[in-house]
């Protein structure tokens, strides 16, 4: 690596990437990995019938542990079941921390109780509805692998096809924009 290479900033500095359902499971691995690719991350814990914790407080949490290893998390707490509210948030992110570059919404699995997944499909379609028109939409499908969905959504928003990394996603994924 050159020396002036060392100097270069993250590939994602001056990101801002909201993450809904981002304090468990697929959505934390995601958020992780953003962050430590140099975006700063309004991390949306969404809460919903059914949810046996605290989203806000899940978040609150999250966003402490990252800032500990000097990254930059936002929380966020939104009502999937609220649409004013999901609507509003992008408007919110952007006034706290700037201008969205990009939306990832985590859906559940299929078989998950009380509908959750079309729940989020919902919630997916109103942040995308909100979002700048030069802003990236993705929605990942939860039935996939955690780390191997992270991978992709770094590599789509820094631009690249993932194809250097040794696995792809499963034919199953589905990502969006």
């Amino acid at each position: 690596m050159s020396h002036a290479a060392s100097y270069a900033p993250p590939p994602l500095d001056g990101c801002v990437v909201l993450v809904v359902d981002a304090t468990t499971g697929t959505g934390r691995v995601v958020t992780a990995r953003l962050c430590a690719a140099g975006a700063a991350v309004a991390v949306v814990g969404a809460g919903h019938r059914g949810r046996g914790d605290d989203a806000a407080t899940n978040a609150a949490f999250l966003c402490k542990e990252l800032a500990g290893i000097g990254l930059v998390a936002l929380p966020y707490q939104v009502d999937a079941e609220d649409t004013d509210a999901v609507l509003a948030l992008p408007a919110q992110i952007a006034a706290d921390i700037g201008p969205l570059t990009a939306a990832v919404v985590i859906v559940p699995a299929e078989d998950t109780p009380y509908g959750l997944a079309d729940t989020f499909r919902a919630v997916s379609a109103a942040v995308e509805a909100g979002l700048p028109v030069h802003a990236v939409h993705i929605e990942i499908d939860q039935e996939a692998r955690a780390e191997e969905l992270a991978r992709s959504v770094v590599d789509r928003l820094l631009g690249t096809s993932g194809s250097e990394s040794e696995s792809e996603p499963e034919s199953s994924t589905s990502i969006r924009g």
